[in-house]
């Protein structure tokens, strides 16, 4: 009996250590077309992460950088985070209002290598510079990710009309 209630107890700690390394997961997409108009709306830059389940360089993104950026909340005023699995199945709401599978998409904007970060406007128009893969550097990966947010913020044309709006 008190061997039994060792094991289990043992199980119990291993099971919520496992849990409690800190990590959690991303927003998945659904609409591509909702999340576009609100990026519009906030002057907010859609930045995807296309990734797959069994890609071992997406968990350590989302872990390093991705999730600890969204805790710290630095960029929140400036991006909508996405993740796009292409190993899921999963079917999505396109740019073109049309349902469209993770993998078809990925295909169509040739990001098929993971992971690869997608800075897009509204329409699905790349307006930042992506970035595909980790390049091995994980501690300058902050620094090219806020780079290419900022020059997303630049192009996306939402936020040109606002300041022109505002110069009127």
């Amino acid at each position: 009996m008190l061997r039994g209630l060792f094991i289990f107890i043992t199980l119990l700690f291993v099971v919520s250590g496992a849990q409690s390394d800190g990590y959690e997961r991303l927003l998945y997409l659904k609409d591509f077309q909702k999340l576009g108009q609100r990026a519009c709306d906030e002057n907010k830059v859609m930045v995807i992460m296309v990734s797959r389940e069994s890609c071992p360089y997406c968990v350590k993104l989302k872990k390093q950088i991705f999730v600890p950026e969204v805790k710290h909340g630095e960029l929140n005023d400036k991006w909508l985070l996405r993740e796009l699995l292409i190993d899921s199945g999963n079917k999505h709401i396109g740019f073109d209002g049309k349902e469209i599978k993770s993998v078809e998409y990925a295909r169509s904007i040739k990001a098929t290598l993971t992971p690869t970060v997608l800075f897009l406007d509204k329409n699905g128009k790349e307006i930042g510079k992506r970035i595909v893969g980790t390049g091995g550097a994980m501690e300058f990966y902050d620094f090219y990710l806020k780079r290419s947010i900022n020059q997303a913020l630049e192009n996306q044309e939402c936020t040109k009309n606002k300041i022109q709006e505002n110069q009127k």
